[in-house]
């Protein structure tokens, strides 16, 4: 079991990603904290001229949550991904939102458990 403590992820499934070395792997979370806002940005005012670069964004999201064990989002990033592939722009816009706050809300729980970390380090 890992010591990583993080709502919405699943730190063992991500760690076993990267057999086990906790370095790569909160670099990983580091990376996905810093990178994701942006990715946030690129997904909002979605039209029907910009699905294919919203499909873009929501399958790098896809891919990099399954990455960190965030499967529940990236489950959820796949439906959308797949939902922008085929024109539907009602599904995509029913689910944005609510996909939205929960990508800033993994981002707020990772950037939080990060600093919780470094400052366990540093305190050893």
């Amino acid at each position: 079991m890992s010591a990583v403590n993080i709502p919405g992820i699943n730190a063992d499934a991500g760690l076993d990603l990267y057999d086990g070395e906790m370095d790569i792997y909160m670099a990983i979370l580091q990376s996905f904290a810093e990178n994701t806002p942006e990715a946030i940005d690129k997904l909002r005012n979605v039209t029907m001229d910009n699905l294919h670069a919203y499909e873009i964004s929501v399958h790098g999201l896809k891919s990099v949550s399954a990455n960190i064990g965030a499967l529940a989002f990236s489950a959820k990033a796949k439906l959308l991904e797949l939902m922008a592939k085929e024109g539907d722009l009602t599904g995509v816009l029913a689910k944005n939102d609510e996909f939205i706050r929960e990508a800033q809300t993994l981002v707020d729980n990772i950037t939080a458990w990060l600093k919780t970390a470094d400052a366990g380090s540093q305190d050893e």
